[in-house]
C-alpha cells in the first residue's frame, strides 16, 4: 500500500450454522477482501498488501458456536494447521466461554464430551460491551448465543472443533468433532483471560480510541485497520460509516476527525 492511502472493501459474509461473520479485512484464501472503491477497485487486498498476517471479523452469534481450540506456533508441529491467536471486543454485551475451569485434565475432557456435559468444564463470562478478551491458540474458548463481537486474529482459519452442544448439522447428522488434535493443541497453563480495554501480543496491537475532533494517529511501519465501534468518523478524509472498517498504509500518520468509538489495531 502506498503511504497514507485508506483502502474500504466490499461485503465479505461467511453465513454458518451459528450466524454469519463478516471478515473485514481479509488476504486468506478462503475469502479474500476486494477493494470496493477509487483506482484500485474490484482489486484484492491479497495483491495490494500480500504480506498482511491478520485476519479482522466481525461475528455476529445467533446461537453459540461450537467449544474450539486453535493451535498455536508450538502445537501445529503435532497437529498440523495454521497458529492462530486472536482476541474479541464486545460490540454489545453478551455471554462468551473462555478457559478451562482449574484443575481441568485431558481425561476430564474427554469424559465430557462424550455425557454432553462440557459446559460445566468452561469459564462463563458476562460480557460488557466495550471489554476485550485475550484469546491465545491453545486457549479453549466458545461464543455464546447471541454475541456481537469484533475479532482480530492471524490470519489462519485452522479451528478445532471439541464439543458441539449436542446440536447437528444442516445433514441432521453431528458435526465432526476433533477431539484427538484438540487434546494435542490445548494449553493447560494458560490463565482464564480477564476484560481489559486493549490488547497487546506478540502478533497485534489493539486500541480502542475515543474520538471527539480529531486525533492524530502516529505513523507506523505497517498497515492499520480502524473500525467505527460506535459513531462515524474520517480517516485522512475518507469517511468511516458506524461499523465498517478500512485499513490505513503506513509511513504516514492517519487523521482521524469525527465523533465516534474507534478501534485501531497494528501488527507486531
Amino acid at each position: 500500500m502506498n503511504k497514507g492511502e485508506i483502502l474500504k472493501f466490499g461485503p465479505n459474509v461467511h453465513p454458518a450454522l451459528w450466524g454469519q461473520e463478516s471478515w473485514e479485512i481479509s488476504v486468506h484464501p478462503a475469502g479474500p477482501s476486494l477493494v470496493a472503491e477509487g483506482a484500485r477497485a474490484g482489486e484484492s487486498l491479497a495483491d495490494v498488501e500480500p504480506g498482511f498476517p491478520l485476519l479482522i471479523k466481525v461475528i455476529d452469534a445467533k446461537t453459540r458456536l461450537s467449544v474450539q481450540v486453535h493451535p498455536n506456533e508450538e502445537t501445529r508441529k503435532l497437529t498440523g494447521g495454521d497458529p492462530k491467536t486472536e482476541m474479541w471486543a464486545m460490540l454489545e454485551d453478551g455471554v462468551i466461554y473462555a478457559g478451562l475451569k482449574p484443575g481441568t485434565t485431558p481425561a476430564d475432557i474427554e469424559s465430557a464430551v462424550k455425557s454432553g456435559r462440557f459446559e460445566e468444564l468452561l469459564v462463563r463470562h458476562e460480557a460488557k460491551k466495550g471489554e476485550a478478551f485475550f484469546i491465545p491458540g491453545g486457549l479453549v474458548h466458545a461464543i455464546g448465543d447471541g454475541a456481537l463481537i469484533y475479532e482480530v486474529q492471524q490470519s489462519s482459519d485452522t479451528t478445532f472443533r471439541l464439543y458441539d452442544w449436542n446440536r447437528v448439522g444442516k445433514d441432521g447428522k453431528p458435526r465432526e468433532l476433533h477431539v484427538e488434535k484438540s487434546l494435542k493443541a490445548i494449553d493447560y497453563a494458560l490463565p482464564v483471560p480477564v476484560p481489559s480495554r486493549d490488547v497487546k501480543c506478540p502478533f497485534f496491537d489493539f486500541r480502542q480510541l475515543d474520538l471527539d475532533g480529531e486525533l492524530e494517529l502516529e505513523a507506523s511501519e505497517g498497515c492499520t485497520v480502524l473500525f467505527a465501534a460506535d459513531g462515524s468518523f474520517s480517516a485522512n478524509g475518507v469517511e468511516v460509516a458506524n461499523r465498517t472498517s478500512v485499513l490505513a498504509g503506513p509511513g504516514e500518520p492517519v487523521i482521524l476527525r469525527g465523533k465516534a468509538h474507534v478501534f485501531a489495531t497494528r501488527y507486531m
